[in-house]
């Protein structure tokens, strides 16, 4: 009984789907008003992502990362009370699950691409993750607890933010620290999962999708509930009903019928999840898989099999696949995923200067794209063009001071370039990100010894200064 209490509390990030009128979306009151301002809350969403880079097997892939942004970001043109930016980001998790933290941070599974059949369906996940988020589910929660008992802010937080980091540790973290009543939690998660669903399937449709998604998705796990299939993590917090379904389909009723979405980069994204984080040790199988179904998606399939030939080392029946997608739609020359494979099997061929000229034509476009930098600036190092790689990545990082990969390979340029003060820097910045406070001050007080600029110095010790008070927060916050 108190497993099944405390995985309720859970259920405040992880994904669960429950569908409500959206023309009438009641107030559960006023949110964050009495210790946990907006502001802490995006404060501790930044400490939170940090744990998360350095705890979860978060899929640093560039490519993947721009889909998801422009999911997330078309949803959140629509809503309503963003106090915060959104960061989504990926972790390497064949289950099909997603889950939201304070400070507008989301996490999705690799599984949940794997699941989807639709973007509609994939879409729908995250609009009901960005309404918990907006709505402050999490921040009510944690101050509805604060009030009721002797806990404090710091204990449920760290608890709530282990259920996601780690959630065996998480679970019994929640049991020890959470002593609510059963009935308590259920009716408080209940609340905030149909205000979620009600929210999110609106926002789904004001978003240009087809709000249909929610259903299909639902059907998908009903069909898996009577046999538990354990990939549907969805299915461990929350079961579904058929009552369920059927008030959800109900209330598509109130929304004009819509198509399903057909934009080519969901196929994208599906196909390079599927091939690289579900597949990868089982290639031949897979293109076998690929090749033998009539009935797949060609854009999916076209892509994934040149995705196949790249990884088995044929570079000329890899292009032979992306030329094909061209053929299929000529929009999908120039697309960011066809070109960062493109990328890879140039510099496999050693033709760096073919390389270069395609990116810096596409960099003209698109001069903020993280794929398209990151991509340039291994080709420049592989020249061994440092001075150009370094200065295309520090102008990156003016605007993307988050960049994991830009700042990676930032330190790996310096360092090749035999530039050790502002590699030390460069990697300091890089640990800092991942939550890794000590070594990072270590790396920045290795600067120190190779920076005779005074300015420099200066600003480094300020750094290590700004660092160490990140790791207080993070361990007053008991993660």
């Amino acid at each position: 009984m108190l497993k099944k209490i405390c995985t309720s509390l859970i259920l405040l990030c992880y994904s669960c789907f429950s569908i409500a009128n959206p023309y009438n979306a009641p107030d559960i009151g006023t949110a964050g008003v009495l210790g946990l301002s907006i502001q802490k809350e995006k404060q501790i969403g930044e400490v939170f992502i940090k744990k998360a880079r350095a705890s979860l097997p978060i899929v640093y892939d560039p490519v993947l990362n721009e889909y998801l942004n422009s999911v997330g970001n078309k949803l959140i043109l629509h809503a309503q009370n963003v106090n915060f930016p959104f960061e989504f980001f990926i972790i390497n998790d064949k289950t099909l699950n997603a889950a939201a933290f304070l400070g507008g941070k989301v996490q999705v599974n690799t599984g949940l691409f794997f699941y989807a059949d639709t973007e509609d369906e994939f879409a729908s996940v995250l609009a009901h993750e960005i309404s918990h988020v907006t709505q402050r589910h999490i921040a009510r929660f944690i101050e509805s607890q604060a009030q009721g008992s002797n806990l404090t802010y710091a204990g449920i937080i760290g608890a709530i933010a282990l259920s996601l980091l780690n959630p065996a540790v998480g679970l019994a973290a929640v049991t020890t620290t959470v002593g609510l009543s059963a009935q308590s939690q259920i009716n408080f998660t209940r609340d905030n999962e149909y205000e979620a669903d009600r929210l999110g399937i609106n926002l789904l449709y004001q978003a240009g999708f087809n709000p249909k998604g929610t259903t299909d998705l639902f059907s998908k796990l009903l069909s898996m509930q009577g046999n538990f299939n354990p990939a549907f993590a969805l299915l461990l917090t929350h079961p579904l009903s058929q009552e369920r379904i059927a008030e959800a389909t109900y209330r598509l009723l109130n929304y004009p019928k819509r198509a399903d979405s057909t934009n080519p980069n969901f196929y994208l994204a599906k196909a390079r999840v599927i091939t690289r984080y579900i597949y990868q040790d089982d290639i031949d199988n897979f293109k076998q898989v690929l090749l033998n179904d009539k009935k797949l998606n060609a854009i999916y399939k076209n892509y994934a099999l040149a995705l196949c030939a790249y990884e088995q080392g044929d570079l000329i029946l890899a292009n032979s696949y992306l030329h094909q997608l061209s053929n299929l739609d000529s929009s999908l020359t120039n697309n960011i995923f066809i070109l960062d494979l493109k990328t890879d099997i140039l510099l496999k061929q050693n033709n760096l200067t073919k390389a270069k000229q395609m990116l810096n034509s596409a960099l003209n476009k698109s001069p903020n794209n993280e794929t398209l930098v990151i991509n340039l600036a291994n080709v420049y190092t592989q020249e061994q063009n440092y001075k150009s790689a370094t200065k295309l990545l520090n102008r990156f990082i003016i605007k993307n001071k988050d960049s994991v990969l830009a700042y990676d390979m930032l330190s790996t340029a310096y360092f090749k370039d035999k530039n050790q003060c502002d590699g030390y820097v460069a990697k300091g910045e890089l640990l800092a990100l991942k939550g890794s406070y000590n070594t990072s001050i270590a790396s920045f007080n290795q600067a120190l010894s190779y920076c005779f600029n005074e300015l420099d110095k200066e600003r480094i010790k300020a750094r290590v200064v700004e660092i160490a008070n990140q790791k207080a927060l993070e361990e007053s916050l008991q993660l």
